[in-house]
């Protein structure tokens, strides 16, 4: 990523890039998974490089070659990144607040179950557990100020994608202020778990 935010994009695109995106990996990159994952650590670099950045991982599929056909899991979650890339995009710059990136991961895609983009809904979330009294809140959102675990969100019955705000430097939760940022500017995306 670095090498390419420094050296490719200047070379080929005369600057550096508006944001950077890293994945879709495959294989969920969930919790304390963020701490040893590539992608995640593509995206934290262009944070550091001054770029805003997001991993997106989704739960289904093995490592392909390029020249294997396209399977439906690849669709969905090109669709599902496209949405969400636009919707960044047009809510205009700066795209995240300085330090924070975004960690997307999708649920699996089966052969009769979230087969299709629309049967997707995104849900704000946390990338770790809270510790009572110890973590401070969160964003208010869908009437609570502690959003649910990434893994929480995945894990759920349905078609939900966790969109967690995370700290660059340690790979860490994002605070309020800096998720309230996050919320705004995809908010038209944005669902909550069912209760």
């Amino acid at each position: 990523m670095r090498y390419g935010i420094q050296t490719l994009s200047p070379k080929f695109f005369g600057g550096a890039p508006d944001i950077a995106v890293a994945g879709f990996n495959v294989g969920a990159n969930l919790g304390s998974t963020v701490l040893v994952s590539g992608t995640v650590g593509a995206a934290t670099q262009a944070v550091k490089e001054g770029i805003p950045g997001i991993a997106f991982s989704g739960t289904t599929g093995t490592q392909t070659a390029y020249t294997t056909s396209v399977q439906t899991y690849m669709t969905v979650y090109a669709d599902l990144s496209t949405n969400v890339m636009q919707t960044l995009v047009a809510s205009g710059k700066p795209y995240l607040p300085a330090d924070v990136w975004l960690n997307v991961n999708f649920p699996a895609v089966g052969s009769s179950t979230c087969t299709s983009p629309g049967n997707f809904k995104f849900v704000l979330s946390r990338i770790y557990s809270a510790i009572n009294i110890i973590t401070p809140p969160d964003v208010e959102t869908c009437g609570s100020t502690r959003l649910p675990t990434e893994t929480a969100v995945v894990g759920t019955a349905g078609c939900y994608a966790s969109i967690s705000v995370g700290e660059a430097n340690a790979k860490d939760d994002a605070s309020a202020a800096q998720q309230a940022v996050v919320l705004k500017k995809l908010q038209s995306i944005l669902s909550c778990l069912p209760s």
